[in-house]
């Protein structure tokens, strides 16, 4: 039995499946975001450790200690310091966080970006782990000083787990603006640039490197068996394209959770302008053979969170009384036709393709006639828009048009959202067997990691299994796109009025 510990920004989660890809146990905790100023966003970071105990013994109990390995999936860009013996000299600071503009108009204003992106495979942006450190250097010098790592969540978890050295796999260590997606080794010249040791940092590997066993200690609380041992495994995103069978061109995960992130697999390292212009980063996946590129809009699912708690706080607390999901509720609640009002839902800045932190949320064509249920519909629309805008993006870029799309996550629950979706896009959806296609994911490297598998591709062939196809409604379509064209204008009117108040709201 294989254990897939996902690490995400809302919650932390663990689903354990058999050598075919059936899931036999899941266990999950709700995380709780900080916000100590504005536009800053921190996860307490022994709180955190907490819940990936809870969860780890829930699900071992209820395999009886069945497990022989356990590999992780976890979201990118966070960062936090510890000391040798693991303690967290500061919170968890997330991806969303925009605390790092001094450190972005840094790389912006003296380094030229088509030249650092060459070096690294990402384009300027506030929400890389390097300039999370480059914050910590200047505003907290003596936790800089005093931290051994600063490590991402994953070689955070995995220490803690294990006690070996850190190690970060290359597609979460691709995410970081420091490592050469070439080489795959930490660059040298973007450190020195930024004075940051390169001793602070984890080890770059495989995803499917055996990091060690789990701790006798943590065995004994978690139920684990002693002979378990932990997998390094990846990014979420690239565990999430593996757990849902995206393995070659022409295939694009849609990871619609806390953020809404699309990834499709490139046959080779792809460096070029077109995917400078839209944004897009390029790094290693954790099949050890492709790279992979992403478009994410930081807000989808924080977005509809937002939404859901500003204006469906009662039905919220009446469906948690009835067991009942209030998400698929507000979706299924929704009004019947595409929406003549728009939201831009920039509450934390812009993704990709503008990456633009100074961005901010608006409400465009609102009427007086209208109720909840159509504002509902407006707000599933336009986070539509929003990766339409994305996958576009991705298929100019790499000349790759996408024949199918494979979504996951919490968005993957409803089939009235997953038909929006595959109207506004005009693609073929597809879901999967399981829900935790990030978990699944961290289960193959796992399996291939213990060589159950001999590779991920054999891996997934045998444990990843497809279940609904969404086909877009022609007549849908075209409605869509004319609202589209739309939509695609609301940023470029909107960005001067919503940078003049963004500085003047120091953001």
């Amino acid at each position: 039995m294989f254990c897939g510990l996902d690490l995400g920004t809302s919650g932390v989660k663990a689903a354990v499946f058999d050598e075919k890809g059936k899931q036999m146990a899941f266990a999950r905790r709700e995380c709780d975001l900080i916000f100590p100023h504005t536009g800053w966003a921190e996860l307490n970071a022994r709180d955190y450790w907490n819940k990936i105990r809870e969860v780890l013994r829930e699900v071992s109990a209820k395999m009886n200690g069945n497990i022989q390995a356990i590999s992780i999936s976890s979201q990118a860009q966070a960062v936090v310091p510890i000391t040798r013996e693991g303690q967290p000299l500061y919170n968890i600071i997330v991806t969303m966080d925009n605390r790092t503009l001094k450190q972005y108009r840094f790389w912006k204003d003296n380094f030229d970006e088509w030249e650092m992106y060459q070096k690294t495979g990402n384009a300027f942006s506030t929400i890389y782990t390097l300039n999370k450190i480059m914050w910590h250097k200047e505003n907290l010098p003596q936790v800089y000083e005093d931290a051994w790592k600063f490590c991402c969540v994953p070689d955070y978890a995995g220490y803690l787990l294990t006690g070996e050295n850190p190690l970060i796999d290359y597609s979460v260590a691709g995410r970081s603006m420091m490592l050469s997606p070439d080489t795959l080794i930490w660059n040298e010249e973007v450190l020195e640039l930024a004075e940051i040791s390169k001793e602070k940092l984890s080890t770059p590997v495989s995803s499917t490197t055996i990091l060690g066993k789990v701790k006798k200690e943590v065995c004994r609380e978690c139920q684990l068996s002693e002979d378990c041992v932990v997998v390094v495994g990846g990014h979420d995103q690239a565990c999430g394209a593996v757990g849902s069978g995206v393995c070659r061109a022409g295939m694009l995960m849609d990871a619609c959770g806390t953020v809404d992130a699309m990834l499709t697999v490139l046959p080779k390292l792809e460096i070029n302008r077109k995917m400078l212009k839209n944004n897009l980063p390029c790094y290693r996946h954790v099949t050890d053979s492709n790279y992979i590129t992403m478009a994410i809009n930081t807000n989808g699912g924080l977005f509809f969170k937002w939404y859901k708690k500003t204006f469906y706080s009662c039905e919220a607390g009446i469906c948690e009384k009835e067991g009942r999901d209030i998400y698929t509720e507000i979706i299924e609640q929704c009004s019947d036709k595409p929406s003549d009002m728009y939201i831009l839902p920039h509450i934390e800045g812009a993704g990709t393709p503008y990456n633009d932190p100074q961005s901010l949320g608006a409400v465009i064509g609102l009427k007086a006639n209208y109720t909840k249920k159509d504002i509902s519909r407006a707000v599933l629309d336009s986070l539509a828009y929003e990766m339409k805008i994305n996958l576009l993006a991705l298929e100019e870029s790499t000349e790759q048009p996408v024949e199918e799309i494979r979504l996951i996550g919490g968005g993957a629950k409803t089939a009235r959202w997953l038909q929006i979706k595959a109207d506004v896009f005009g693609k073929k959806i597809t879901t999967l067997q399981t829900n935790e296609a990030a978990s699944l994911g961290a289960a193959i490297i796992a399996a291939v990691g213990t060589a159950y598998y001999k590779t991920i591709e054999e891996a997934t062939a045998c444990m990843v299994h497809s279940k609904d196809t969404f086909f877009p409604n022609l007549d849908m379509y075209r409605q869509y796109s004319d609202r589209f064209e739309e939509y695609k204008s609301i940023y470029g009117v909107l960005k001067p009025l919503n940078h003049r108040i963004s500085n003047r709201l120091n953001l």
